[in-house]
């Protein structure tokens, strides 16, 4: 019996790496948007829905994992030695989904920092084209009072 439910906590964690992997596939496709000069807020927020559903079905994952764990979590810790293989089977896989999420968190970092970036820069281009806009219009203000003379009196 424990040896099926850590067989089905192996699988699980395949299943979370392989959902990782799309995950982090995502990321970098995201990245790339970024990077491009043109960017197209419509296939980052597309890209974003598909990572969201991915990362949901993560987070079930692990819930179920969790659940199980706690299951067997009682019958497996006086048996240590007698699933030893299984036990180092399931800490190789958690380093792998360790990884593979500390990867995924240097990436999404990155495009935070790239997008605040560009939005700092569409910002500041903004602000000095309200700039331009309102010395363009003092000048214009300014010559309009110049072509009006007041009477003047010899």
């Amino acid at each position: 019996m424990i040896k099926s439910y850590l067989q089905i906590l192996q699988d699980s964690l395949i299943k979370k790496l392989e959902l990782l992997t799309k995950i982090e596939q995502k990321s970098l496709e995201q990245s790339a948007m970024i990077k491009n000069k043109d960017i197209d807020f419509a296939l980052i927020d597309q890209n974003m829905d598909e990572k969201a559903k991915l990362i949901e079905e993560v987070l079930a994952m692990d819930e179920g994992f969790e659940s199980i764990y706690e299951k067997i979590r009682i019958h497996l810790v006086p048996k240590k030695e007698q699933y030893r293989t299984e036990i180092q089977a399931l800490q190789k896989m958690i380093e792998k989904v360790t990884a593979k999420s500390t990867s995924i968190q240097v990436i999404e970092a990155r495009n935070k920092a790239e997008m605040e970036v560009y939005f700092n820069n569409q910002k500041r281009g903004i602000q000095s084209k309200r700039n331009a806009m309102s010395v363009a219009r003092d000048y214009y203000q300014s010559m309009n009072k110049v072509k009006h003379v007041t009477p003047q009196f010899l």
